[in-house]
């Protein structure tokens, strides 16, 4: 967020300025800050620069003017003013918000108040889709060996494809199986475990450094480098707060940020539940996942709250004949998750998806045709990339089944994959 301070002098801007200097720096890092300072000379001139334009006290009356000239000039900006104690007891706040202020503070005001005031435009702006907000997709399973590693890898190729911005988060801590697989390994991993001792502390720029880059849309964050470290973070309480200023910092930095939480519950996977804008749960048909699924959901659905953020996956089990719909059917009287819980098409059974590991590749990358369109719709559904015609014509031009196409004929190509959905 860029805020403009506009005041009569040098020493007043910077008077005024000293009142963000007071916030913390998780603060001052969750909102974006950046501060220019200005005088009534050249104000006019950084406007269309601002997000906010902060007026000081020592412009005097002449802030209603200021207050006007810039909302007329840039009528989305944010104006927030202060004035004198003597000012703000006569009133003076009636003209400025009738000027296009957003809110009047004395001179006296606490610098939360300020905090409290940028926080909530912050909000506004975020829904506007003003300011960037990064989507915080948490992979997860209730029994191994569904694929939610390939799912989170190959989700990150598309993203990275369509040139979002994309973290992978490694929280498999006994084997790190994101990181093996793409084949990330470094000192960085030692950052981590420092924040998890306590030896260092979680800024913008102690991630940006953990980060290991994997090409130059996508990275990569691993687990602490030390066991110990390692599971104080998924299982102790302190490990809540730091996946959720990793959360707040990762939102920032990039477009898009996918956990892989490989199944496990803990303090800091259930805060990372929380406040995850999609939980994606990877089954696959057989018995007993579907069975385990049953059992995750009665845990998982107290620790999400908001369940209309659980998504499932279906990773078909070779052999096994049930659709999304049919497994739908036995959860749904038990758990009253709702068709949107159930959107995404399943992933197709494809041979090269055992060979993706240590290839510099993913699923997405090495897959067939269908893989990558079903991928690129998985994605598209989610709102990690833009559905565009790219993506629509991949789906269409995807060859049409044998079984299917006796089934529909020769011109069910727009429909196969809805049987392929199990709709």
């Amino acid at each position: 967020m860029k805020l403009l301070i506009l005041d009569s002098t040098a020493e007043a801007q910077t008077r005024c300025a000293k009142r963000i200097e007071q916030f913390s720096r998780t603060d001052i890092e969750m909102l974006d800050l950046r501060v220019k300072l200005v005088d009534e000379k050249d104000f006019s001139d950084k406007l269309h620069e601002a997000d906010v334009l902060i007026i000081g006290s020592g412009v005097g009356e002449n802030g209603v003017v200021l207050a006007r000239q810039a909302s007329t000039m840039v009528p989305w900006l944010r104006i927030l003013m202060f004035v004198s104690v003597e000012a703000y007891g006569g009133g003076a706040f009636r003209a400025a918000y009738a000027a296009g202020v957003r809110k009047v503070f004395p001179d006296t005001a606490l610098h939360v108040d300020l905090l409290q005031e940028l926080i909530a435009i912050s909000a506004e702006f975020k829904k506007e889709g003003r300011t960037k907000e990064g989507r915080v997709i948490t992979v997860t399973h209730a029994k191994g060996g569904v694929g939610c590693t390939s799912v989170v890898a190959a989700l990150g190729e598309v993203c990275s494809v369509y040139n979002r911005r994309t973290l992978l988060v490694d929280l498999d801590v006994e084997t790190r199986d994101l990181c093996r697989a793409l084949n990330v390994n470094g000192a960085q991993a030692k950052l981590v475990a420092n924040w998890v001792n306590g030896t260092s502390e979680i800024t913008r720029e102690s991630v940006e450094e953990a980060v290991i880059p994997i090409s130059s849309e996508a990275g990569v964050l691993m687990p602490p480098n030390k066991m110990a470290e390692s599971i104080d973070l998924v299982c102790h309480a302190d490990g809540m707060s730091i996946i959720e200023r990793l959360v707040e910092i990762s939102r920032v930095l990039n477009d898009v940020v996918i956990f892989d939480t490989a199944g496990r519950l803990g303090p800091a996977t259930g805060a990372l539940l929380r406040c995850s804008d999609v939980v994606l749960i990877v089954l696959d048909d057989s018995v007993l996942g579907r069975t385990a699924v049953d059992l995750y959901l009665t845990y998982v659905k107290m620790l999400v709250g908001d369940t209309d953020r659980i998504v499932f996956l279906v990773n078909p089990f070779a052999g096994a004949d049930y659709s999304p719909k049919q497994i739908a059917a036995e959860l749904e009287p038990l758990h009253h998750l709702g068709e949107g819980a159930w959107k995404l098409p399943p992933l197709p059974n494809d041979p090269r998806a055992a060979s993706w590991p240590a290839s510099g590749s993913t699923l997405y990358g090495m897959g067939s045709k269908m893989t990558r369109a079903v991928l690129e719709r998985i994605a598209g559904d989610l709102g990690l990339i833009q559905e565009s015609q790219l993506i629509n014509e991949g789906l269409r031009s995807i060859a049409i089944p044998q079984s299917l196409q006796e089934e529909y004929g020769q011109k069910a190509s727009t429909n196969w994959l809805s049987k392929l959905m199990g709709k």
